[in-house]
């Protein structure tokens, strides 16, 4: 039987926390156990999002791998991200439209982090994480860095980026329920525009993830067909 979204979304958030922090925060714990969870973790949401196995196989190939280089790093961004993508698209079908964009501002902020650190830029986040700059002068610093280096549509990525995050972080909360509805679909798809810009970056600069790039693509394509 397919799990709830409800029960499925709590369980994830939870892994990929405790991955986040097996990863960034040494709190190594039962490695094994959480390899296992992760698994899971992938099953289950391919399962319910209809992917024909493509985040399960590319969660396991990684999972069963944790301690390479940027496998785990590559993990985290498959499942959080595109769950959090996945959770927008259920949320706005419920009609919680402000808990759709919130969760849309979290994957891009994410993503962005990620290409910092493979951009060679990460004291941007810090700055950013350490309240000295805001998130449009992060995305700013963000596109100084990249545009020398080759990587065209800078300006572009900053503005969609700072849009999706405007939508999580200043909802209009007096707005008819169609604006909102409208609002919170942007995000969305807003967001998944991000995810994909910031694999493509991260292919230029030569650091790509570690799962396979056309298979992430078709499993942003499918989530957003949810809408």
């Amino acid at each position: 039987m397919t799990v709830s979204f409800p029960a499925l979304d709590k369980r994830i958030n939870r892994d990929t926390e405790s991955l986040h922090d097996f990863l960034w925060h040494d709190e190594k714990g039962d490695e094994s156990a959480l390899v296992s969870k992760l698994l899971k973790d992938g099953r289950d949401a391919d399962a319910f999002l209809q992917l024909g196995g493509r985040l399960r196989k590319n969660a396991q190939a990684l999972a069963n791998e944790l301690r390479t280089p940027a496998h785990g790093e590559s993990l985290f961004e498959l499942l959080g991200h595109s769950w959090a993508l996945a959770a927008a698209t259920v949320l706005l079908g419920k009609g919680a439209h402000r808990a759709a964009a919130e969760r849309a501002k979290n994957a891009i902020a994410s993503a962005s982090i990620g290409v910092c650190a493979n951009a060679g830029c990460f004291e941007f986040v810090q700055e950013w994480e350490g309240g000295k700059i805001d998130f449009a002068a992060y995305t700013k610093k963000l596109a100084g860095f990249l545009e020398p280096k080759g990587v065209v549509n800078t300006s572009q990525f900053r503005r969609m980026l700072n849009a999706v995050y405007e939508f999580g972080v200043n909802w209009n909360v007096v707005a008819s329920q169609p604006e909102q509805a409208l609002a919170a679909r942007t995000a969305i798809e807003g967001a998944a525009w991000c995810l994909l810009a910031s694999v493509s970056i991260r292919e230029l600069l030569g650091s790509p993830p570690k799962f396979p790039v056309r298979d992430f693509a078709e499993i942003v394509e499918r989530i957003v067909r949810r809408i």
